[in-house]
């Protein structure tokens, strides 16, 4: 664990160039200013030094960017945390009062991927981070140093009850963690995250109950995004574009699919269908936490487009008998056929969101009869 204080010689702990742009082309950032600051102390990590990374070489992809385990939403959980650190870079440039987002020496996030994602939407190009050298890179180790460096500092938005509990339960189904042994997740939450230091201990046991009751249910966690999140993971990995109608995505909600599925059949498929433009192409994502829910939503989705689908030919095959022409036989005469190949819309895949299940990082999409 790091006991590095930064007194002395400041330029010792300065790797490249010490200056760089200010956020919004404004004033300049220098690595002098956290000089004077003590260093966020992470399990297995020593301070090395600090450096300017560039943000055009950040790969967005990665589980360990998608903070998978650490924060059960990445935007937070009312959907703004980005939103607000991109207001506040706007209003008040990149901050030098607090230790700066931290990696290792090897590229992986320790901490700030929030504050990396803000600065990244606002075309900023130069981010200040704080490099460690770390013995240890266990799905443990990283979690509990990404749940550590939410804790404490001042982050936008502190690590709360759920993200504790979904980390807790991530390390248990990654072999981390026994939830067979209260011992052990005890150790985990007051020991080794201390979080004696921000939560009442009544609080404290609840999240260990939780975390143990969770993992009874083999549940994979759910790697949740906002939409406009998942249309950027699309045009990075499938080069596809929502501007030009591309493709429509679609939420897969157990509880909602009803109004989604309406509202893609008629502010999507129908003016494709008289513009001549059909078929439109479909992909869906989900909001849910739990994969059940997920694959839920997803075949009620599905089901949902294709009785609309078939009702559409219903009310074709009505109108036309009540004015005596017998679908059917003109099909027949025609030497025409219908079939499913020739629906108005496509589904081409799922959004890579179950972690046990589907691999983020492939940057392609889930074929929705393996989802």
């Amino acid at each position: 664990m790091s006991n590095v204080q930064i007194v002395a010689t400041q330029q010792a702990y300065i790797v490249g160039s010490s200056t760089r742009p200010g956020f919004n082309g404004q004033g300049i950032i220098d690595l002098n200013d956290f000089t004077g600051l003590h260093p966020t102390e992470f399990e297995d990590c020593t301070f090395s030094h600090f450096e300017f990374l560039d943000l055009n070489t950040v790969n967005l992809d990665t589980e360990n960017f998608a903070n998978l385990g650490i924060r059960e939403d990445f935007e937070g959980i009312d959907g703004n945390r980005i939103d607000e650190l991109e207001v506040s870079f706007e209003n008040n440039g990149f901050e030098t009062v607090d230790w700066p987002p931290s990696r290792d020496s090897n590229g992986e996030w320790i901490d700030g991927r929030g504050r990396a994602q803000a600065a990244i939407n606002r075309k900023e190009r130069w981010l200040p981070i704080a490099v460690y050298d770390c013995e240890n890179a266990s799905i443990s180790n990283t979690v509990t140093n990404g749940i550590k460096g939410n804790l404490g500092g001042r982050p936008s938005t502190k690590a709360g009850y759920r993200d504790i509990v979904t980390a807790g339960v991530h390390l248990v189904n990654a072999g981390e963690l026994d939830a067979t042994r209260l011992s052990d997740i005890n150790n985990w939450l007051k020991k080794r995250l201390e979080l004696w230091r921000y939560f009442k201990p009544d609080l404290i046991t609840k999240m260990s109950n939780s975390i143990i009751e969770e993992s009874t249910r083999d549940e994979s966690l759910i790697l949740r995004k906002k939409t406009n999140a998942w249309h950027s993971w699309i045009e990075r990995n499938l080069e596809l574009d929502r501007n030009k109608n591309e493709y429509v995505l679609v939420n897969a909600s157990e509880k909602s699919y009803d109004t989604y599925i309406q509202r893609v059949w008629c502010e999507s498929i129908l003016p494709a269908i008289v513009e001549g433009t059909d078929p439109v192409d479909i992909i869906f994502y989900t909001s849910v936490y739990r994969p059940l829910e997920a694959r839920n939503g997803l075949a009620k989705s599905i089901k949902k487009l294709d009785n609309l689908y078939n009702m559409s030919f219903s009310l074709v095959e009505s109108q036309l008998a009540s004015v005596n022409v017998d679908l059917d036989a003109f099909l027949k005469a025609t030497g025409k056929q219908l079939d499913s190949s020739n629906k108005p819309y496509n589904i081409i895949g799922a959004c890579p969101q179950i972690v046990a299940s589907h691999d983020y990082e492939s940057g392609e999409l889930v074929d929705v009869d393996n989802y």
